[in-house]
């Protein structure tokens, strides 16, 4: 019998046994099952005996896939679109086709506030913007 494979949430994985690829969104206590999600947000409960880690996808997809927005959520984080006035520090935004975290807001004159980013980068919101949160709760 194959032993059980220990997965990080945000691994993509092949569950052989629907066959399909999916991104581990949940982990449980036993190391026998967990949850995947594919690209159509459908999820399901995979055992692990069955599924194995898939190949890092080419560098070409995921430049396409950080073009599209899609980022993998990191772990402990929720994605919520605020309007800019209630845009806190601490918040990550995507910029570059990686999360960065806001160090600093400015000027927040009408709807607009003008974000400081990790690392010296400005960025203007204008409208909604999404950010990734600490999960609560």
């Amino acid at each position: 019998m194959t032993a059980a494979r220990r997965y990080a949430v945000g691994q993509v994985v092949f569950d052989r046994d629907r066959q399909a690829h999916g991104r581990v969104v949940g982990l449980y206590p036993s190391p026998l099952v967990a949850r995947l999600v594919d690209t159509a947000v459908f999820q399901w409960i995979a055992r692990t005996v069955a599924s194995e880690p898939a190949p890092p996808p080419p560098a070409a997809a995921r430049d396409a896939e950080a073009e599209r927005g899609v980022v993998p959520v990191p772990a402990g984080r929720v994605p919520v679109d605020v309007p800019p006035t209630e845009l806190p520090v601490g918040d990550q935004v995507l910029a570059g086709g990686r999360l960065v975290a806001i160090t600093d807001l400015r000027y927040r004159h009408g709807g607009t506030r003008t974000m400081i980013l990790a690392g010296g980068r400005l960025a203007v919101a204008e409208h909604t913007v999404r950010v990734y949160r600490p999960r609560t709760g």
